[in-house]
């Protein structure tokens, strides 16, 4: 037996996702009980026993730990769930196989998310334009923009803005045209799921620790001498040296964000284009194949 605590929030659950299946493949451990909040992504695994959070139960592996390896600064920078497989080898010395994170989508949001997506005239592009903490947004207007300016070709969806449920949104990623996030949620759901032309925009989070393998990273670095400076509210993504300037606030150069702020609309939208012309072209070879 073996009992094993989920982070607390959704993106690093959704990373978490990686631990339970190679301890699932490892078979060395009979009945797993998974401490959670969030059943609803992870209740697709076989094999494990969902538990909510009781204090002062005896933990073999504590996922919630994840932040105080400071994975923004451990080089060489790796993505999350490659930091919380080493804590569970380390936790209970087993090498365990590398599984990347994984949220099958049942078939009622499967076809809850293609109905709705066919009501869209043009490709949609869904966007998660807010987070938890204002170091890691974007200007809203830059998103006004953006949407304004392609609008003529795609439409759009904000899932910061809807109530559908988590496996109804990551559904929607799935099959969507194309998607841009920030450092939140969805750009660990979108990888997951397996969605496709997925833009990050990070300025305060190390790219290479939040984003996965096929997702187009946006970083620009900037005049803040912090930078990288958090993650998930904690501020332990900043050299230790710096974390004293962060006790009461999200950003140490009076809110200006200037590392987000660096990201350029037009650096945006190009990429978006770049995917519809690849998209044209792999139509165009798809039809003249025999």
């Amino acid at each position: 037996m073996i009992n094993i605590r989920l982070p607390d929030s959704l993106g690093c659950t959704v990373a978490s996702t990686s631990v339970l299946q190679s301890l699932i493949k490892c078979e060395l451990f009979g009945d797993i009980h998974v401490f959670t909040n969030h059943f609803e992504l992870v209740s697709h695994l076989p094999g494990i026993n969902l538990h909510h959070p009781v204090d002062n139960t005896f933990l073999h592996i504590d996922l919630r730990k994840y932040t105080s390896r400071r994975p923004h600064n451990n080089q060489p920078y790796r993505a999350s769930y490659l930091h919380m497989l080493e804590m569970a080898e380390e936790s209970v010395g087993v090498k365990l196989p590398i599984i990347t994170p994984d949220i099958p989508i049942n078939e009622s949001d499967m076809c809850f998310a293609k109905e709705f997506i066919s009501k869209f005239s043009k490709p949609l592009i869904w966007i998660q334009s807010k987070t938890t903490t204002n170091n890691r947004n974007w200007n809203y207007q830059r998103w006004l923009i953006l949407m304004k300016n392609l609008s003529g070709s795609f439409d759009f969806i904000d899932l910061s803005k809807v109530n559908y449920s988590l496996l109804q949104s990551l559904a929607i990623v799935k099959h969507s045209f194309a998607g841009i996030c920030l450092d939140s949620f969805l750009v660990h759901g979108s990888a997951a799921v397996g969605a496709k032309n997925v833009i990050v925009l990070a300025g305060s989070s190390r790219g290479e620790c939040i984003t996965y393998p096929g997702q187009t990273l946006i970083y620009e670095e900037s005049e803040c001498i912090a930078q990288p400076c958090g993650m998930h509210g904690y501020y332990s993504g900043c050299r230790e040296e710096h974390e004293q300037m962060f006790l009461d606030c999200d950003c140490i150069n009076a809110d200006k964000f200037a590392c987000m702020n660096k990201i350029d609309i037009a650096q945006v939208e190009i990429l978006i284009n770049n995917f519809k012309t690849t998209t044209i072209l792999n139509n165009e070879v798809k039809c003249a194949t025999p």
